[in-house]
């Protein structure tokens, strides 16, 4: 390098060419001279390449405190090479999970546990897999539950946080809701944050001298600003309890931006704390209004008041908004009115007019989520498919049981008898659809009880899977040579569908894919009676197989009630089929196998 005509370019030039070449040409670069080396060492360099190249970061790193500070402050270069590092050996895990059933939940917890530092990697194993790659079903969903797992974390984290009396934003522990449903949209906290960072901003930028204005007259153009952008209140009464209106980020990124009350008001609390208002959710039963709160030296229209207590009976200390319905003040006098008219104590007046506490706001939300739910499996009863929603009906209820489970009052006796009734509630539902929360249970739920009889139940259940995941699966082979045909043959015997065949239900129409066989039923005697296997026409002695269903369900199916399917799955399907299987071969008209260990023969 040293006698070509680029080397006698100037350091500063080359810098600038330094920042247009990837990291690994960085590196290359570096290797072919001292000079080059010194360059290549420059800690804007591997600053730029470590934001270029990871938007997710692990809270650790403090990078937002990093960013504002001279580059020379931080070792970037080493930085960078930490994340690649941990990305090998997250690779290196996934890789090896993919090809066998055997410690793949271990391999799944410890990805997981890197935390926010594999999210980079995992959005790239799931959004970014070709679709003609041989395991791409398997690989984008694990990478998809391997995320959940971490923002499930994230969210469990702050409401521990909260539980144990330490600080946490209104909208951190609503938005750890979201963290359960994500289903690879925007909505984690830090895009959560922005947004309301940017609103706020927004809102001071419309008037060049709004931070001289009043308290009042700010709130009320907090409001203003909201509902001119549609971003609070819900126009349509007939989806008021709509599941999507109980996340705030679907509330902030979603068309229609419709929401419940609880939270509108908590956007516009998180709005107006940004730009110096203090607002607070009220404890107003039925629909959740802000409380916005006078300083210490003025009042809400900007008069001198003498130090003191605040008065939650005087208009100059205390204003309600209610931005779900409008952005004009709520007088106090029509809201203690509405109180009279629901039969409220007036002694409960001032309770109900005044602030609420951040967990009670916490397990309102979990109460409505639980409610939106119920409404939602109301409706989809009955349906011969449902096709996989946002938010996903499981994984809201799966939060709600974890709040619960999580947040409550500090009467001990009345918290443990609450976190027994949704337990049981919380393993079935992990057992069905969050089978990588292992460690979660593990960590977080077995403390719960600590000297209580649900404590070795679950130190059981806990070893039991474990086990289960550590051992080689025991191997079905089939039990005779049978034709490679789909169809079952009259006469000749043996286990007629093989692994990963599509099909639907010949009596009730849903579709799914076969995961499991039996050669007979071997069902309890009570669930045989129950689903009147006797009689089937060719009763319990067919083969019966284990399916998933289009709505997630897991089922055991009679092999007559079962119709093969050759044309592709649907979408909703082929999501669901990624825990079993590799890809979909359309020409076979068959899902690949992924559980080869346990059904060798298929």
């Amino acid at each position: 390098m040293d006698d070509s005509n680029f080397a006698r370019l100037p350091d500063e030039l080359l810098e600038a060419i330094v920042f247009f070449l990837p990291p690994e040409d960085t590196v290359a670069f570096s290797a072919t001279s001292t000079r080059s080396n010194k360059i290549t060492y420059e800690p804007l360099v591997w600053r730029t390449h470590c934001i270029q190249q990871y938007h997710h970061w692990e809270s650790r790193h403090e990078i937002k405190e990093k960013l504002k500070q001279p580059p020379a402050q931080t070792k970037w270069r080493l930085l960078f090479n930490e994340r690649k590092q941990r990305d090998k050996e997250a690779l290196a895990l996934f890789d090896a999970l993919l090809e066998t059933q055997q410690h793949r939940i271990h391999r799944m917890e410890k990805i997981a546990n890197m935390g926010y530092d594999v999210k980079d990697l995992l959005l790239q194993q799931r959004d970014h897999t070709p679709d003609d790659a041989v395991d791409v079903l398997a690989r984008r969903y694990h990478a998809n539950a391997i995320l959940g797992s971490i923002h499930r974390a994230t969210a469990l984290e702050k409401w521990m946080r909260l539980q144990n009396m330490q600080m946490v934003r209104l909208e951190e522990v609503l938005g750890a809701y979201d963290l359960f449903v994500l289903a690879g949209r925007k909505g984690d906290l830090s895009d959560i944050d922005r947004e309301l960072d940017r609103i706020a901003q927004c809102v001071r930028e419309q008037e060049y001298d709004f931070d001289s204005w009043s308290v009042r007259r700010k709130a009320t153009a907090v409001a203003e600003w909201l509902r001119s952008r549609h971003l609070v209140g819900n126009p349509s009464e007939g989806d008021y309890h709509a599941l999507r209106n109980n996340f705030i980020s679907i509330a902030l990124f979603d068309e229609p931006h419709t929401s419940l009350p609880l939270q509108s008001v908590a956007i516009y609390c998180a709005v107006a704390r940004r730009l110096g208002v203090n607002a607070k959710p009220s404890n107003y039963p039925h629909h959740v209004h802000a409380v916005i709160e006078t300083s210490s030296n003025t009042d809400l229209d900007g008069a001198a008041r003498e130090s003191g207590d605040i008065d939650f009976s005087n208009p100059a200390d205390v204003m309600h908004m209610d931005p779900w319905r409008s952005s004009i003040e709520v007088p106090s006098s029509q809201l203690s009115a509405r109180l009279m008219q629901m039969g409220a104590p007036a002694a409960q007046h001032a309770h109900h007019l005044g602030t609420t506490s951040t967990l009670e706001i916490a397990l309102r939300t979990g109460r409505n989520i639980m409610n939106s739910v119920q409404e939602a499996r109301d409706r989809q009863r009955g349906a011969t498919a449902t096709a996989p929603g946002y938010p996903d009906v499981d994984a809201a209820w799966y939060s709600m049981l974890w709040s619960m489970l999580v947040l409550g009052d500090s009467n001990s006796a009345s918290m443990l008898h609450r976190r027994r009734q949704v337990l049981p509630y919380l393993i079935e539902h992990y057992q069905a659809h969050f089978p990588e929360d292992l460690h979660q249970l593990e960590n977080l739920v077995i403390p719960m009880f600590d000297g209580e009889r649900e404590q070795n139940v679950l130190l059981h259940l806990i070893t039991t899977a474990r086990a289960l995941d550590a051992n080689k699966r025991a191997p079905s082979f089939r039990p005779s040579k049978e034709s490679l045909r789909a169809a079952w043959i009259p006469g000749e015997g043996g286990v007629g569908y093989r692994i990963g065949t599509y099909f639907k239900h010949r009596r009730y129409h849903y579709e799914g894919v076969v995961v499991g066989w039996d050669t007979k039923c071997k069902a309890e005697d009570r669930w045989m009676e129950q689903m009147q296997v006797d009689r089937l026409p060719r009763g319990r002695e067919q083969p019966f197989y284990n399916v998933v269903a289009d709505d997630k369900t897991v089922r055991y199916v009679a092999e007559e009630n079962i119709e093969g399917l050759s044309e592709t799955p649907s979408e909703g399907v082929l999501a669901l089929a990624g825990r079993y299987f590799k890809r979909w071969d359309g020409e076979a008209g068959v899902f690949v196998s992924n559980i080869k260990d346990e059904y060798p023969d298929d």
